[in-house]
């Protein structure tokens, strides 16, 4: 079954357990059950960060709009593109309750 791409009304959350670590500007995780090393840059630590909470994608685009010249349909485009690898990965949650 094919997992639905996000929106920018879609509510997302970090998972539950997800370990992350600060090394110099990266934020990395290690998935010892799958045997994986993820790394997230600085602008994927923004991202991290945005979503502690449940938060629309829109709201999380919006913060690193705010932070960097970008334009719109690039920051949606590349934040989508992110939080979609994260979900896939565990990492990240699509949640219904209200924000």
């Amino acid at each position: 079954m094919d997992t639905p791409s996000l929106s920018l009304q879609t509510r997302i959350k970090r998972a539950e357990g997800v370990p992350f670590s600060q090394l110099d500007d990266e934020l990395l995780a290690i998935d010892a059950q799958r045997g994986f090393l993820y790394s997230l840059n600085e602008t994927g630590g923004l991202v991290w960060d945005a979503i502690a909470k449940p938060a629309l994608v829109a709201d999380v685009c919006g913060r690193l709009a705010a932070s960097y010249d970008v334009d719109d349909a690039t920051c949606q485009r590349e934040v989508m593109t992110l939080l979609e690898g994260l979900r896939d990965a565990g990492l990240v949650e699509v949640i219904d309750e209200p924000c």
